[in-house]
């Protein structure tokens, strides 16, 4: 990376990703780049330097997505690389990106790190947390509150996501969506 990233301002961090920077390899990808297809096995894990992602599945002909991610988010699979099955879902860029990327066998180099792959531990668990909370909303708030809980707890998701990704996110049509976003006004 050419410039310290917020992400590696704890300096503990800075110097793990030194380490082993040389592992993580770059790649500038356009928008709607599929980098993981869903039922394929998953081989790398990707942190986003720009851009942003998201993770979907196809479930009765449609595109549900489920997570988004930004600058400085860990991005991947695990369960499929770690176990070799095949992918539940799908990884692709929502804008043009810049990643860094790492295999499954680098990834056993860096498990070795106790502060790299802390952090990275800790990225995946405040998603976890994240799709936790989306879900538990999504059982029992309307989707009024779901997209004002939206608005209020991750308005970059609101400005940079596409409102088809959004309505699918939220478990509504854009139609819908677009009462909401009117009656809100």
């Amino acid at each position: 990376m050419k410039q310290e990233e917020p992400l590696l301002a704890q300096p503990a961090i800075r110097l793990a990703w030194k380490k082993y920077r040389h592992l993580w390899k770059h790649a500038e990808v356009p928008a709607r780049h599929l980098l993981l297809k869903e039922g394929d096995i998953s081989r790398k894990a990707f942190l986003i330097e720009k851009g942003s992602i998201r993770t979907w599945f196809y479930h009765d002909g449609k595109e549900i997505s489920f997570q988004f991610f930004f600058e400085g988010d860990v991005v991947s699979s695990p369960q499929s690389m770690r176990k070799h099955i095949p992918s539940p879902f799908s990884i692709e860029t929502l804008e043009p990106s810049t990643i860094r990327w790492l295999d499954a066998g680098d990834m056993e180099k860096v498990r070795k790190d106790p502060v790299l792959y802390q952090f990275i531990i800790e990225q995946a668990g405040d998603k976890q947390a994240e799709f936790m909370q989306h879900f538990f909303s999504y059982l029992k708030d309307s989707p009024t509150q779901r997209y004002e809980n939206l608005l209020r707890q991750k308005p970059e998701v609101i400005r940079r996501v596409p409102l088809q990704h959004i309505a699918s996110y939220l478990g509504i049509t854009q139609v819908s969506l677009s009462r909401i976003r009117n009656k809100i006004k």
